[in-house]
C-alpha cells in the first residue's frame, strides 16, 4: 500500500508597493548615486594621484581597490535605478483590485490582488483615489479622468461600506 500527498505548492504573490510616502525612496536613490559616482572617482583618482610609486606590490594593491570600487559603483549605480511603477486594474465584476507589472521576459506579473471587502480605507481626494490595505499599507494611488468610471467605482466603494 502507498500513500500520495496531493499538495500543489504555489508560490506566494509577490507582495510590495514601488514607493514610499515621503521622498524617502528618492533620498535613498540620491544617496546611492552620490555612493556611485564617489567610488568611481576614488577609483581613478587612486591611479593619477600626486606622489604614487609604481612598485609592484603598490601596483598590485591599487589594482585590487580600483576593481572593488569599480564594482562597488557600478552594484551602487544599479541599486539606484527608479522601480517600475505597476499598472493598477479596478475590476469591478468582481469588485477587486490589482496590481500587475510588465515583465519583458514573462509578460504580465501579477504582484497583489485585494478584494475591495478586504481594504482598510479608501480615501478621496476629488477624483484621486488612496486604497489602504490592511495594517494601514498603502496599496494604490489612482485618478479617474472618466466620468461614468468614477462614478461607478464610487457607488461600488460606498455600497460595501468603504466610503461614507
Amino acid at each position: 500500500m502507498t500513500v500520495a500527498a496531493d499538495q500543489s505548492y504555489e508560490m506566494p504573490a509577490v507582495k510590495g508597493i514601488t514607493y514610499a510616502l515621503g521622498g524617502s525612496r528618492f533620498v535613498a536613490r540620491l544617496a546611492c548615486k552620490l555612493g556611485a559616482v564617489s567610488l568611481g572617482l576614488a577609483g581613478v583618482i587612486l591611479w593619477i594621484a600626486p606622489g604614487a610609486t609604481w612598485e609592484s606590490d603598490v601596483m598590485l594593491f591599487k589594482l585590487v581597490l580600483s576593481i572593488l570600487a569599480a564594482y562597488g559603483a557600478f552594484a551602487l549605480f544599479q541599486h539606484s535605478k527608479p522601480l517600475e511603477t505597476p499598472s493598477v486594474e479596478v475590476d469591478m465584476a468582481q469588485k477587486e483590485l490589482r496590481l500587475i507589472r510588465e515583465d519583458v521576459a514573462s509578460g504580465p506579473l501579477l504582484i497583489e490582488r485585494c478584494a475591495f471587502e478586504d481594504l482598510h480605507a479608501v480615501d478621496l481626494h476629488g477624483r484621486h483615489i488612496t486604497f489602504w490595505a490592511n495594517g494601514g499599507r498603502l496599496l494604490a494611488e489612482i485618478s479617474l479622468s472618466n466620468a461614468n468610471a468614477h462614478a461607478t467605482l464610487l457607488a461600488c466603494l460606498r455600497g460595501l461600506g468603504k466610503l461614507a
